[in-house]
């Protein structure tokens, strides 16, 4: 028996400071708190995680089917009814952009509200999604997240998966 217990760190800590009649104003803004995932399925649980560091040559593209292809560390193909959390970086010596989402069929639309919407991620750039209640997964209808490369040159990206498989 597996567990997976889950912290995911959101947040955007800074320090303005400005000197004002000899003495130093500060503004802080607080780190937010992490978003914890327990173990199993439902609300704010997950029982599946992935990761894999991938590589997308010039003008190509790949659809990861998050419902029946991905292998997880343990050798085991996931099968995801509800995504919790994504996040995708790439890397600061990559030379493209990465397209994520827009897949031309079975679209996982995710956190990007539509079949047709997608997001950019340029070099040194990492997207960040998470939902407790988690983005529903169909397989065979609703299951391909897609990630395409721009025409700059190889990437080697890096992808992280937290799901339910109920």
């Amino acid at each position: 028996m597996t567990s997976l217990t889950t912290i995911v760190r959101a947040s955007i800590a800074a320090v303005n400071k400005r000197t004002l009649d000899g003495r130093d104003v500060v503004d802080r803004m607080p780190d937010a708190a992490d978003i914890q995932l327990g173990s199993g399925t439902g609300y704010g649980k997950a029982d599946i995680a992935f990761m894999d560091t991938r590589t997308l040559t010039a003008s190509t593209s790949e659809n990861l089917d998050l419902a029946g292809a991905l292998v997880d560390a343990f050798g085991t193909t996931i099968a995801a009814a509800k995504v919790k959390a994504i996040m995708i970086e790439n890397p600061e010596a990559s030379l493209s952009t990465l397209t994520v989402g827009a897949a031309a069929s079975n679209t996982f639309n995710g956190p990007f509200s539509s079949a047709t919407h997608s997001i950019d991620i340029k070099p040194g750039d990492r997207a960040l999604f998470v939902s407790r209640t988690g983005w529903t997964v169909t397989a065979a209808t609703g299951d391909i997240l897609k990630v395409a490369n721009g025409a700059g040159g190889s990437v080697n990206y890096n992808i992280e998966i937290i799901a339910a498989s109920a």
